[in-house]
């Protein structure tokens, strides 16, 4: 065969190989039955995904069954299904020999204890009476201790068609003192019931003859101090959603809040709190009064009160407190007309006379031992 005929059919030979060469688009178009019998792209064995498809289902399930237990929560509790009956609460907190009161149509919780000068404890923001339980428990064998409730707070009222602001308050406060026949007396407060306090001098100031207070708002509260993120988030969603209910662990964070660290609020503090303020419509007329005084504090110099002060003072200043805005020497100068004993608690916070109870009642006891005539006169 000759040479160029040899060569054209070597030639002719390769270009058949390789046309019948497999491409990748080849491979690529391949029968779907084809590549279904290619072992390199068949499906994992079974047991493989059985792991996942298990895992799965559990974290479904959870999250249905944290969902129904949210429901199950939240749908009773926006129907109030978890607010507290008032008799409940009355045979649990105003056991004798505490009673009620009537003036001007609100009926005050009272509770009269122990002998001796009268001695009157206006408790602060959110609790009741009982935040004084044990200081009542420490001088009541020494003086007379007259505690009440001032609306809306506690059992007091619990409808006050006059609204809730610290002028009122301290107007049924000295109301009931008129009637309770309590001429002249002691005050101890705390918190805004220091402003009861202030506003009952004013009101009548031959009534008081002595004033200790522990928390002393001459200022609007702090409103850059460092608040749980846990209480903000629960605040929010209540706001949002559930405006008349608040579960017992958020009162639990209230308190461990605004303490000192160390200290370990007991567990009554924070039923107590929750009990009264889930009571029918309370944090609704709560946060009346809270709004009246944002006006008070915005529009009015709140301090400037203490000027009218002439009888002598206790100051029981707690450091680690960030509720209170201003420092205690500040607090020290707004009294201009009267001597003020001033004692700093370095390591306590909100609640002095629950986190140091034994020398905050000493303290109090020998400040009033000090001012015979401020010890008040008892009650004929």
């Amino acid at each position: 065969m000759p040479r160029a005929c040899r060569s054209s059919r070597s030639t002719a030979s390769a270009i058949i190989r390789r046309w019948n060469r497999p491409t990748r688009s080849a491979i690529s178009s391949t029968p779907i039955s084809s590549a279904i019998d290619d072992p390199r792209l068949s499906d994992p064995p079974a047991g493989a995904a059985q792991p996942m498809r298990t895992a799965f289902r559990i974290v479904a399930i959870a999250a249905l069954v944290v969902l129904v237990a949210c429901l199950a929560w939240f749908i009773p509790a926006k129907m109030g299904a978890f607010a507290t009956d008032r008799q409940a609460m009355v045979a649990r907190y105003a056991s004798p020999p505490s009673r009620f009161v009537t003036v001007d149509g609100v009926p005050m919780h009272v509770r009269i204890e122990g002998q001796g000068p009268p001695v009157l404890m206006l408790h602060g923001t959110g609790v009741n009476l009982h935040e004084w339980d044990p200081l009542a428990e420490r001088m009541r064998g020494r003086f007379t201790v007259v505690r009440m409730d001032w609306p809306p707070y506690g059992l007091s009222g619990p409808i006050d068609p006059k609204g809730y602001s610290t002028a009122r308050a301290a107007q049924l406060v000295g109301l009931t003192l008129d009637k309770l026949g309590y001429d002249k007396l002691a005050v101890v407060a705390t918190s805004n019931g220091s402003n009861i306090a202030l506003q009952l001098n004013a009101n009548k100031p031959e009534r008081i003859t002595a004033m200790a207070f522990s928390i002393l708002p001459l200022e609007r509260p702090s409103q850059t101090r460092k608040v749980d993120w846990r209480i903000k988030r629960m605040a929010a969603f209540n706001d949002a959603w559930l405006r008349d209910y608040h579960p017992r662990w958020f009162y639990r964070l209230a308190f461990k809040d605004t303490s000192h660290p160390g200290w370990q609020p007991p567990e009554f503090l924070s039923q107590m709190m929750y009990d009264m303020s889930n009571l029918p419509g309370a944090i609704g007329r709560q946060k009346q009064y809270l709004a009246s005084n944002v006006v008070l504090f915005k529009t009015t110099d709140v301090g400037a009160i203490a000027e009218k002060v002439r009888v002598p003072v206790l100051l029981q200043w707690c450091a680690q407190d960030t509720v209170i805005s201003q420092g205690a020497g500040a607090s020290v100068k707004r009294f201009t007309n009267t001597h003020v004993d001033l004692i700093e608690y370095p390591n306590v916070g909100h609640w002095p006379m629950w986190e140091i109870p034994d020398r905050f009642a000493a303290d109090i006891m020998r400040f009033l031992d000090a001012n015979p005539a401020a010890a008040g006169t008892a009650k004929p």
